[in-house]
């Protein structure tokens, strides 16, 4: 299978997200979240290396957003990969994922965010995960891509934004499935009556994910203070759980997992 994940696992062989970073294993893509926050404290000092692409240029046409955040994408023809979610969060491969391996996958990505191990997602990687990790769910129209130089024998893959609509932030309107910078909230319509039953515009990762959050990184920050600690992380993990666990036998399979609304649109032109 041709699908892509940020390969976060130690001694994982997968090739890497094209918007993603292209490393071996956990450790070398928090050392990359390092290095490029580090480039960008200190302006353009890397050179580029190749013609800017993205995931559809290199083929990679179909998306889930994990319950967590991380992107995992598949070429045409390839299973839809919240597969290959479930393959990596089901640690012990019994074919079921426990409410223990969905908070260590939890807790992975986020140890692989947490570049300065503080113990606290804040603005700089958050502002990497929205803007270089999964910039094309987050800011489609503003991206250019690039890539660096190997270090250590990791390529990394990174999206540049190019520009930056003034009001927009990730998870409005503006940014994903919207028509442009002033698509934030607004006032009732005149015709409000009349359109009350009308389905909510899916926006950021919620097209793509089995819970539809627009943002499921911050929307772990319960306490509103513009940062994620890692017990909201996991407090997150463990409520999601036990949403997705519809018949409450603390396990979840792949069959009984919720289409995205991306995957039940293609079953539908079937």
């Amino acid at each position: 299978m041709s699908a892509l994940r940020l390969p976060r696992l130690a001694g994982s062989t997968a090739a890497s997200d094209a918007v993603g970073v292209a490393m071996g294993g956990r450790a070398a893509f928090s050392l990359g979240i390092a290095v490029a926050l580090a480039g960008a404290a200190a302006g353009p000092g890397l050179t580029q290396s190749t013609a800017p692409r993205g995931p559809a240029a290199a083929g990679f046409t179909q998306l889930f957003m994990s319950p967590c955040g991380e992107p995992y994408r598949g070429k045409p023809g390839d299973p839809y990969p919240v597969a290959l979610w479930f393959k990596q969060a089901d640690a012990n491969h019994d074919g079921a994922i426990t409410a223990a391996e969905f908070r260590a996958d939890h807790q992975g990505f986020f140890e692989a965010l947490d570049s300065d191990d503080n113990g606290y997602l804040e603005g700089p990687e958050l502002a990497f995960y929205e803007q270089r990790v999964a910039p094309d769910v987050y800011a489609p129209e503003t991206l250019s891509f690039q890539t660096y130089p190997e270090r250590g024998g990791a390529k990394l893959w990174l999206a540049q934004i190019v520009q930056n609509p003034e009001g927009s932030h990730p998870g409005d309107g503006s940014l994903h499935g919207g028509r442009g910078p002033n698509n934030g909230a607004k006032g009732p319509a005149e015709d409000l009556g009349s359109r009350r039953s009308q389905r909510r515009e899916l926006i950021g990762a919620a097209p793509y994910g089995l819970l539809a959050e627009a943002e499921p990184v911050r929307a772990a920050d319960t306490n509103l203070d513009s940062r994620v600690s890692k017990a909201e992380f996991l407090a997150a993990a463990d409520r999601r759980f036990k949403l997705l666990d519809k018949d409450k036998d603390g396990k979840l399979t792949l069959e009984e997992l919720p289409m995205t609304a991306v995957q039940a649109q293609a079953a539908k032109k079937r």
